[in-house]
């Protein structure tokens, strides 16, 4: 496509702790682990121990770019943070199934969280990375939901702070369910609660097809403080 303008927006495709059986690190993944699923090699594995073993490191998200803080899990002793598939630019879903890698370099600060209660990551993206509706209210828009609550005798409204959880399988829709029901893990909250909190606080937004997807909802931080991970949206989010 000679001519074509692009942006550079670099990213990672792949960052995160590996997985706690050899499979290749493209396949760390429940869209592309699904081909490993009988493959007729040595990386073949079940269904069932693809989603034991998988960290969902290789998410090729758009938002996972300086400035963002991500939650891994960690499934083999001293966790073996990998990166690397460093992304030119990328609209969301990698629709062409490929895009523009190139060579940089990272600086990663790296935390330990204990008993940690799902087993793929969470995303706090930059700000303007967020869907419009799962940006933090600002203090005007608090004012004016305070008055409204008043006049309706609501007497307290919720905290709240934006988080996306990530979801995979090998298809889309089998995707935004395994991101709802982690989502739901999570928080300590029901499917269907986490379904309309993501409806009006938020989005389901396509990381890869065919089946890597973040769910992402402002989220209460009492629910968000209760597994540890308040203090994380209060440091991105300025709150």
């Amino acid at each position: 496509m000679a001519g074509v303008m692009v942006r550079m927006r670099p990213f990672l495709g792949q960052l995160g702790t590996c997985p706690s059986k050899a499979m290749p690190d493209s396949h760390n993944a429940g869209d592309f682990g699904a081909f490993l699923v009988g493959a007729p090699h040595a990386y073949a594995i079940t269904a069932e121990e693809l989603a034991q073993h998988k960290t969902d490191g290789h998410m090729d998200i758009d938002a996972v770019r300086p400035g963002a803080i991500l939650v891994a899990p960690v499934k083999v002793r001293g966790a073996g943070v990998y990166m690397g598939d460093m992304h030119a630019a990328q609209g969301d879903g990698e629709i062409a199934g490929h895009t523009m890698d190139v060579a940089g370099s990272v600086t990663l600060q790296v935390e330990v969280l204990k008993d940690w209660p799902i087993d793929g990551p969470v995303l706090f993206p930059l700000a303007e990375d967020l869907p419009p509706l799962a940006r933090p209210f600002s203090a005007a828009e608090r004012a004016k939901a305070e008055r409204l609550a008043a006049q309706w005798g609501v007497t307290e409204l919720e905290a709240s702070a934006p988080v996306s959880v990530i979801g995979t399988a090998a298809t889309m829709n089998a995707a935004i369910e395994n991101g709802l029901s982690r989502a739901a893990t999570l928080l300590g909250m029901t499917v269907p609660e986490v379904r309309n909190r993501a409806t009006i606080t938020g989005a389901i937004e396509i990381g890869r097809a065919p089946g890597v997807v973040t769910v992402t909802l402002l989220a209460p931080m009492s629910r968000l403080d209760a597994v540890g991970l308040g203090d994380y949206a209060r440091e991105q989010y300025g709150m």
